[in-house]
């Protein structure tokens, strides 16, 4: 029998949400985890390092501190907690700031809307595509870069040990920002040959970190918009979180594009999550609404992966687990009939 006490309970924890992400961005973009790095430290020393009031900083750190958000001694100073590290800039500070953003509200204020026209509710809020909103806004464009980055360095591990690279002698990576991904790849494979293919306005951090890595010699960066056209001649691409930015029509489009740069032998490496069937909790059905909301996308069943790869004149193939809800999904060029 149910709870349903219980059942309310959890209910209300789920609605009162934004009580704890608030807070969390709040103490993001003052900086908070920054400031603790070096140890302990007095309400009163944050807030006039912030800027703030000490009252209201303490009940903001005190609410973070009881789910585990910092740390409070007797005599009202902070401390690190393990979570609370994970906002340090370089971690998860610009995820934070990113996905509660003021721009983010706002588009989420438009969801019932969009819900009854069908159109992407950030372009209801601003009236025009979140793409060309972040080239008007670097500052913003620059913080989802990172938070990319951060989420891509969380399973590029998981993508080296779990694909076997070493049977390629190029590999280009379509929309691949910053290159943290394709730089660890390029280490872990000493014989790969790299290009990054991205927009101009990524280039040149990606430049830096190919250089930093050590594999600057075995990369070149290249201006692409995969909607035009993708560099022609690579035995392996990649499409690393690229294809849910986009709704079908457009994702197809890129992959056909793929399709023509592909030579007899080429693979394409798909690397996204994966909606599971039924009712099983997931990531991915939940960042599908983040999607349907900001970008006008989606996160897909292999079902579907499957449908739009073959529209495009590919084949999937194999489909490998590398954790956190994420899957390389390898697919071919379809022999012509």
């Amino acid at each position: 029998m149910t709870d349903l006490s219980s059942v309310q309970d959890q209910l209300m924890r789920l609605i009162l949400s934004k009580w704890i992400s608030k807070p969390i961005y709040a103490a993001a973009e003052l900086g908070i985890a920054d400031l603790l790095a070096p140890g302990p430290m007095s309400i009163e020393e944050l807030a006039r390092l912030t800027r703030t009031r000490p009252d209201p900083l303490y009940r903001l750190l005190r609410a973070l501190a009881g789910v585990g958000i910092f740390s409070e001694a007797e005599d009202r100073s902070f401390r690190l907690t393990p979570m609370a590290s994970l906002l340090r800039s370089g971690s998860l500070r610009s995820t934070a700031l990113s996905f509660n953003s003021e721009w983010n509200d706002r588009a989420w204020l438009h969801l019932l809307q969009g819900l009854r026209s069908g159109a992407t509710p950030f372009e209801e809020a601003f009236g025009e595509s979140f793409s060309e909103w972040l080239e008007a806004n670097p500052h913003d464009a620059q913080l989802l870069r990172e938070a990319n980055s951060v989420r891509t360095g969380q399973y590029q591990r998981a993508v080296c040990e779990g694909y076997d690279f070493s049977r390629f002698t190029t590999l280009t990576d379509l929309g691949g920002g910053c290159g943290t991904l394709l730089r660890e790849i390029l280490v872990a494979n000493p014989r790969l040959l790299g290009t990054l293919a991205d927009l101009p306005s990524a280039l040149p951090e990606a430049g830096k970190t190919m250089e930093a890595g050590g594999v600057g010699d075995r990369c070149t960066v290249v201006d692409c918009d995969f909607f035009r056209s993708v560099p022609a001649g690579s035995d392996a691409y990649i499409l690393a979180n690229v294809l849910h930015d986009w709704p079908d029509e457009r994702a197809g489009l890129i992959l056909e594009n793929c399709r023509r740069a592909m030579g007899p032998g080429s693979t394409l490496l798909i690397i996204e999550m994966i909606v599971p069937p039924g009712n099983e909790p997931s990531a991915a059905k939940l960042l599908d609404l983040e999607m349907l909301v900001v970008t006008g996308g989606r996160e897909r069943t292999e079902d579907e992966f499957r449908r739009l790869l073959a529209a495009a004149g590919l084949s999937l193939g194999r489909v490998l687990p590398i954790g956190r809800g994420l899957f390389i999904l390898e697919a071919v060029a379809r022999r012509r009939s």
